[in-house]
């Protein structure tokens, strides 16, 4: 294309690919790491197999941390123990960058019910996990 204009070489007319504008826009804006961390959220099943993955999900993601919610106590324990392999694989997905991955158990039921709820009171009795 650059022959029919009598010129040899790109002009600045030239179309250019999203693919280089949009590489060159994420690394001017410092976007490279939340799209690392995004991208081990999307494919969380992938990296942590299915069976892990059906019973923990990708709660939220900051730079240069992920915050996995399990389903049960057991199974946010057995995240902990797998925590050296999934480092492992995050590490490989994101490409060496250093994420800190936080497991929490299942949030607990709100016993807050109504528009006037009781302060100071005793609380529910059992414990839920």
């Amino acid at each position: 294309m650059a022959t029919d204009r009598g010129r040899p070489g790109p002009s600045r007319f030239d179309p250019r690919t999203a693919k280089k504008d949009l590489a060159r826009m994420v690394d001017r804006k410092g976007w490279a790491g939340m799209l690392a961390v995004a991208g081990v959220a999307a494919r969380w099943e992938e990296i942590v197999g299915r069976s892990v993955a059906e019973h923990s999900r990708v709660e939220s993601f900051e730079p240069g941390r992920i915050t996995i919610r399990a389903s049960s106590s057991s199974w946010a324990q057995q995240l902990r123990l797998m925590m050296p392999t999934i480092l492992r694989r995050i590490s490989e997905e994101v490409g060496g960058a250093g994420v800190d991955v936080h497991v929490l158990g299942p949030a607990g039921p709100s016993w807050r019910h109504g528009r006037f709820p009781v302060r100071g009171g005793r609380g529910p009795r059992d414990t839920y996990g």
